[in-house]
């Protein structure tokens, strides 16, 4: 495990923003939107109601005015017909206009009351002069009746005419021909003329209204038609950044640690969002606590636990080293055996034989290990080795006559052999290690026959 202070400087290194303050601030604002949208959505709906309705409308008064002008003028004509030819019907046809035209004057006011104050003025104004007019055709009327000896009790409208003594005095024809004087006179015709302009007016100003109302709920709805589409730009640029940042800062950068996780490499710290960087953190701390680990156990695996020497698997591991990468190379091997280990075991225990071999691999360690390509192996339970690369020959004897000193220091004793190639290309180290443990066992039968002798 690092240190705490070397973690805390390795999270200072990975600086970043993290995921959620890209993610949760872009999901309010997509959301926002789209609440926003939906009401800005109802708002066009209504306006293009309004619209629409007002068109309706302005269609509905337009048709209006154009009936109470027809109807205005049928007047004069059923007036007229009457009074030329005497026909009833054109009498009664003329008092159902009448009502007909009360009403659409009543409705035409009704429209107006509230849309267009001053179209209201000039069509309530029109219909003044039209009673006028009217008021004016049943005098004529009743002129006519009363000269065709029409019973005036069958049409109240008529007989509430007013007459003026002159006119009460004149005979039958007198009577139809003023009549027929009356719906020509200037007074007359200014009234009627009077009556259309005010109710042309009253159309051009109601259609100005309209087309004004028109013009401003037209200019709300495409203000709120270029808001509609400000917003789904918001919210389609808001996705667009956010799938780029995704991409830029999560996904490939994930792809890429994957690569290196299959390679077993170490992850970038500066490469994507604070919580891949987190991640990329322990992940490198964990793998490198993990190769800490391996290297011990490596280590644990190809070293001797008694005496810190590298083991049997270190030993072939070496000489297969040896085999393949120094061909050219002079080398030394030296074979060793401790003397009496079995029979210190069996007469002090194998506490003091355990001394005994770590004494045994300290003195080789020091007399035959050292810099450079030399290096001892306990590679058995009383067996060690060493091996000299490119050293020369001629330190080999003062190397054995230091290993004989420490022997006698240490109060140990080892038998040893070497043997001598100046290069890999004659031999193979297997063969040199071979003689070398040959002349290790002679040397050793040699300190047995002194000793039998003595």
């Amino acid at each position: 495990m690092r240190p705490k202070t070397e973690r805390a400087a390795s999270k200072k290194e990975r600086p970043g923003f993290s995921a959620k303050t890209v993610i949760i601030p872009a999901m309010i604002i997509i959301m926002s939107m789209h609440v926003l949208i939906v009401v800005n959505t109802l708002r066009i709906n209504r306006s293009g109601q309004s619209v629409s309705e007002t068109v309706q409308s302005n269609f509905a008064y337009s048709q209006a005015v154009k009936e109470l002008s027809s109807t205005a003028n049928s007047f004069t004509d059923l007036a007229r017909a009457y009074i030329s030819t005497g026909a009833e019907s054109y009498l009664v046809s003329y008092l159902h206009t009448i009502e007909t035209a009360e009403e659409q004057n009543a409705g035409v006011k009704q429209m107006l009351i509230d849309r267009s104050p001053y179209a209201y003025a000039e069509i309530v104004s029109a219909v003044r002069f039209s009673e006028m007019r009217i008021e004016m055709e049943c005098r004529a009327l009743r002129l006519a009746a009363e000269g065709y000896g029409v019973d005036l009790a069958r049409y109240p409208r008529l007989a509430d005419a007013e007459l003026t003594e002159e006119e009460k005095a004149l005979g039958a024809a007198e009577k139809q021909r003023a009549a027929a004087l009356l719906l020509i006179s200037t007074e007359y015709l200014q009234t009627r003329g009077e009556t259309n302009e005010r109710i042309s007016r009253a159309a051009q100003l109601a259609g100005e209204e309209t087309a004004r109302s028109i013009g401003q709920q037209t200019a709300t709805l495409e203000k709120y038609r270029a808001l509609q589409w400000v917003m789904t730009l918001v919210v389609i640029s808001v996705l667009v950044l956010m799938c780029a940042l995704l991409f830029l800062l999560l996904l490939n950068p994930l792809k890429k640690s994957a690569n290196r996780v299959q390679k077993g490499e170490e992850l970038p710290t500066d490469k994507g969002f604070s919580e891949l960087r987190s991640f990329a953190a322990s992940y490198n701390e964990l793998l490198r606590h993990r190769k800490t680990l391996e290297d011990y156990l490596r280590k644990q695996s190809r070293t001797d636990a008694l005496t810190g020497l590298p083991n049997r698997l270190a030993f072939q591991d070496y000489v297969s080293h040896l085999s393949w990468e120094k061909p050219r190379s002079s080398v030394t091997a030296f074979s060793l055996d401790v003397d009496g280990l079995k029979k210190a075991n069996d007469e002090h225990g194998h506490a003091y034989g355990d001394e005994l071999l770590r004494n045994c691999g300290a003195c080789i360690q020091s007399a035959f290990g050292g810099e450079g390509e030399r290096h001892c192996f306990r590679f058995g339970g009383d067996e060690f080795a060493a091996f000299w690369v490119d050293a020369p020959k001629e330190e080999i004897a003062s190397a054995l006559e230091k290993f004989r000193g420490l022997q006698r220091a240490f109060r140990i004793s080892i038998s040893v052999g070497y043997a001598f190639a100046e290069s890999l290309s004659a031999t193979t180290v297997e063969e040199l290690f071979e003689q070398a443990d040959k002349n290790m066992y002679e040397a050793k039968a040699e300190r047995h026959r002194g000793r039998d002798a003595e």
